[in-house]
């Protein structure tokens, strides 16, 4: 690119003062040069603002702040910072995770030879409460992902198979096609919403971000995301059911939600058990639709 395009980073953040010092570093440390940061403290009850007013305010960086008075949800809050944001392109940063200093440049060097109007990247989990870091995929995974691009909506419209940090995504699309202000998972809603409507997904081979993982994190909490599971699935049920293999892997991963919840629920070890013998044998009953192959396959595995 001849001219390098203007980019908007927006940080959403809510009660990270252990964290967002470390989000806002990422941020102002990028090697490339033409961004802006704009930061939304959504009604922190620590001092999660004040610690990014600070780090923000002595960088060079070109940054607004906003601090919401009341408390919204992921969403209305990202469509918000959007409604600020004055970048070609928007990369999305929550406050308590981070970038890598070549996250945005390689974003755009990527943008030099391919065409693309979303893009995600491999990066890393990092596990706060045993200080482990991990790969974000599987070598498997990613190049499950990679090779199956041009097919993103079918591939993830009954299971989102990628990690979403720092997405990065036109401006305009986000204006045009808003996130979904009634979903928790809002990144695997928007990506489905805009490969819909044949938008482009790239994917860029790099380690370019760490995803921090609590013991409060979302994905933890399994009855939120079933609720927000069936939100997204039931825009596109009629795809799915449609397709023989993708039902099968959206009744699997109901029954996977039903199973997390219940066991959640219970603190008998042995009800744990029973639950899960419970699982794998409904579980087998879907993936294998032959009731002898059925029934050989569950006493191997209970071997």
């Amino acid at each position: 690119m001849s001219n390098q395009p203007f980019i908007s980073i927006i940080i959403i953040t809510m009660n990270h003062e252990k964290f967002i010092e470390q989000a806002c570093l990422s941020a102002i440390s990028q090697t490339y040069s033409n961004y802006e940061i704009i930061l939304l403290d959504n009604a922190s009850k620590d001092r999660t603002f004040e610690i990014a007013e600070n780090v923000l305010s002595h960088s060079k960086i070109r940054y607004k702040l906003i601090q919401n008075s009341e408390s919204f949800g992921i969403s209305k809050n990202i469509n918000i910072l959007v409604s600020h944001a004055s970048g070609e392109y928007i990369s999305i940063l929550s406050g308590d995770d981070w970038y890598t200093e070549d996250n945005l440049i390689e974003k755009i060097n990527f943008l030099t030879k391919n065409s693309a109007d979303i893009i995600l990247t491999d990066g890393y989990k990092y596990y706060q409460d045993e200080d482990k870091t991990t790969d974000v995929y599987t070598l498997k995974e990613k190049n499950y992902i990679i090779q199956n691009l041009s097919n993103f909506f079918h591939e993830n419209v009954s299971e989102n198979k990628t990690a979403n940090v720092g997405t990065f995504v036109k401006k305009e699309l986000l204006t045009e096609f808003p996130f979904d202000e009634n979903i928790n998972t809002e990144d695997w809603d928007m990506n489905l919403r805009l490969t819909s409507k044949g938008f482009k997904v790239g994917f860029i081979d790099k380690k370019l971000f760490y995803y921090r993982i609590l013991s409060t994190s979302l994905s933890r909490n399994w009855k939120l995301m079933k609720g927000s599971y069936e939100k997204v699935t039931n825009k596109y049920i009629d795809y799915i059911k449609a397709d023989k293999e993708l039902y099968k892997k959206y009744q699997l991963k109901l029954i996977h939600f039903k199973y997390e919840i219940l066991i959640s629920d219970t603190q008998s070890e042995h009800e744990k058990e029973v639950l899960k013998l419970e699982w794998k044998k409904e579980k087998y009953k879907i993936k294998y639709s032959n009731p002898i192959l059925f029934f050989k396959l569950l006493l191997l595995k209970n071997k």
